[in-house]
């Protein structure tokens, strides 16, 4: 089944203007299938095929010469071959004017970006493809019913397209990625260890960061955290969404919270099911809030706002799930699971948003399906997030 990515208009008007544009996300995000579908003539390579990345190895510039056609090439998994970004530059150096002809992409965020950096900076257009949004979902009717399904499912194409068993793809998922990505980013002698550091993220997910917490029941430095998460954030397991900082209060909580790119992923890892979402509603809460979370992180990027996403606690208890920074204007937003409104879920976005003296509408977003425009909040249902960058 055909899912249009909403970023693709980015990407085409980006090949327009660059010579070389790279697309990065996490496994199985769709960059392999959304590169061949914007660029159906380019020539594709794969640096996953032993034979194809030796080539690149050995002998770079015979390498982009033999698959290079006259429309371009694209080179999926890119960050295993960077010696290829300075032959790159090379070739687009001596034909400037020949636009979109190098498409790269890669799945560990750090070795592309700083390889990019030093080879082809104002040569290359970065664009991040995650999984799919409920936008990109709702506009084929395969949101799932519940939010309890959605956030079991998860967001990963594959899921949808070909309809696979859901533990059966993380189970892979997860064995491949810490078998293929892990290894080659960083030695880890222990494996298992190295899950159970996982686990006790899924754990703390929608919480400050405690890296002494952290480190003492996984049993390692708090060097060894601090290198760990920075692997997971590299290969989009995970992101850490940093604090607010205000003159509202000298008492603000500074550490980042935890979020995972997907619930799917962090739910089957940690093994938590839909009957327990079901019967554990303290699991619901921080769930949903992830997915809630992330997925305005994709409309973002898929629509290219310009945008910072933070979050605000203080030691007196205040606290506003997400703040959206936009540019001349920020967004108080609220995350309830509950599919009934209170009027106690507007209290913190009205008291940050009279505060800092903010003009525009605070959000709200529950579990339940009506949108309503009230005078400072508009209520959203989960699965419109959206909706947030189209009504004022």
């Amino acid at each position: 089944m055909y899912i249009k990515r909403s970023i693709s208009e980015l990407i085409l008007a980006g090949s327009k203007d660059s010579p070389v544009i790279s697309i990065i996300g996490p496994r199985q995000s769709g960059k392999s299938t959304l590169s061949k579908q914007l660029f159906p003539h380019h020539t594709y390579v794969d640096m996953q095929e032993p034979s194809v990345l030796e080539f690149a190895l050995s002998d770079p510039k015979g390498f982009l010469q033999t698959y290079t056609n006259e429309q371009g090439i694209i080179i999926d998994e890119a960050q295993y071959a960077p010696i290829l970004f300075d032959q790159i530059k090379v070739e687009v150096d001596k034909n400037r004017d020949k636009m979109g002809r190098y498409i790269l992409t890669g799945s560990q965020h750090f070795l592309l970006s700083e390889k990019i950096t030093e080879s082809l900076a104002g040569r290359v257009y970065l664009y991040k493809l995650l999984p799919l949004s409920f936008k990109e979902l709702a506009d084929v009717n395969r949101l799932e019913p519940t939010i309890e399904q959605q956030i079991i499912k998860g967001f990963y194409p594959n899921l949808y397209d070909k309809q696979k068993l859901v533990h059966t793809f993380y189970e892979s998922y997860f064995y491949t990625y810490v078998e293929r990505d892990v290894r080659s980013l960083r030695n880890i002698g222990n494996i298992g260890l190295f899950k159970k550091f996982i686990q006790l993220c899924i754990a703390r997910i929608g919480q400050p960061l405690n890296f002494t917490s952290l480190a003492n029941e996984t049993g390692i430095s708090i060097v060894t955290v601090r290198a760990w998460l920075s692997l997971l954030e590299a290969s989009f397991i995970i992101y850490l969404l940093p604090s607010f900082h205000t003159n509202l209060s000298k008492r603000v909580v500074k550490s980042p919270k935890l979020y995972f790119y997907d619930t799917g992923l962090a739910a089957d890892s940690a093994g938590i099911t839909f009957e327990m979402l079901k019967e554990r509603r303290d699991l619901v809460g921080s769930l949903f809030e992830n997915m809630i979370i992330t997925d305005i992180m994709k409309e973002c990027i898929n629509q290219g706002l310009h945008h910072q996403l933070f979050f605000f606690r203080d030691n007196n208890l205040k606290e506003v799930d997400l703040i959206i920074d936009l540019p001349g204007r920020l967004i108080p937003l609220e995350i309830k699971a509950s599919m009934t409104l209170q009027s106690s879920f507007f209290d913190s976005i009205n008291w940050i948003s009279e505060e800092l003296k903010l003009k525009n509408k605070n959000v709200l977003i529950y579990g339940g399906d009506q949108t309503q425009h009230r005078t400072t909040t508009t209520v959203l249902p989960w699965n419109k997030t959206y909706e947030i960058f189209t009504k004022k």
